[in-house]
């Protein structure tokens, strides 16, 4: 079946996923040697992604790539489904401005580099403690002040939108005199974050 009609698929735009490696003990072996899972893991990596964090306290690791060529993202994951009892999970992300009308922020971009050794992971997602009202209001608000923020140099602040959906990860390094919960509490998205966890750089 011929699919081509007549248009080209715009490859300017980098495809970006972010990719989850989790240990799996699917025969709940106490012995199973989990730092060296997770350094052969980290090595098919290697440089090819733009970050890549162990999460603290887990056997596992993500990955954030932004790539030209797609076969890069499928060689990693067939090259650590190879070498042991790994999950393997990629979620396709966008730019945060692909999916709003306006950015509020027409400035150009950044260098966005996260350079701590630690930083903390958070999804803003909708809460259903809330009406999606008090969301969209949210979500308009104060998620587009923490992206534009970042991208000004602002705060060490990554924000990564995950495609077609109004749901974003946001990866943020502290100040040295900050605790862990006033930076988080500081972007004013209490109400619409959740699953914060702290990841540290490998």
């Amino acid at each position: 079946m011929n699919l081509n009609i007549g248009s080209k698929v715009d490859m300017s735009e980098p495809l970006q996923f972010l990719l989850s490696i989790e240990i799996r003990n699917d025969n709940h072996d106490n012995g199973i040697d989990v730092e060296s899972l997770i350094k052969r893991a980290s090595s098919a990596i290697a440089e090819k992604a733009k970050y890549k964090f162990r999460v603290f306290g887990e056997a596992k690791i993500i990955a954030i790539f932004q790539v030209n060529d797609d076969s890069v993202v499928n060689m990693v994951t067939s090259d650590i489904m190879k070498m042991g009892p790994y999950t393997v999970t990629c979620t396709p992300l966008c730019e945060y401005d692909s999916g709003e009308k306006h950015s509020g922020y027409n400035g150009p971009k950044t260098q966005r580099i996260l350079s701590g050794e630690h930083v903390v992971w958070f999804e803003v997602a909708y809460n259903h403690g809330i009406s999606h009202e008090d969301f969209d209001r949210l979500w308009s608000m104060n998620v587009r002040t923490m992206v534009n923020e970042g991208r000004q140099g602002l705060s060490q602040t990554e924000v990564f939108k995950i495609l077609a959906e109004k749901r974003v990860y946001a990866f943020s390094c502290k100040l040295p005199t900050e605790t862990w919960e006033a930076h988080i509490q500081s972007f004013k998205l209490d109400k619409i974050y959740k699953n914060a966890k702290l990841v540290t750089k490998l």
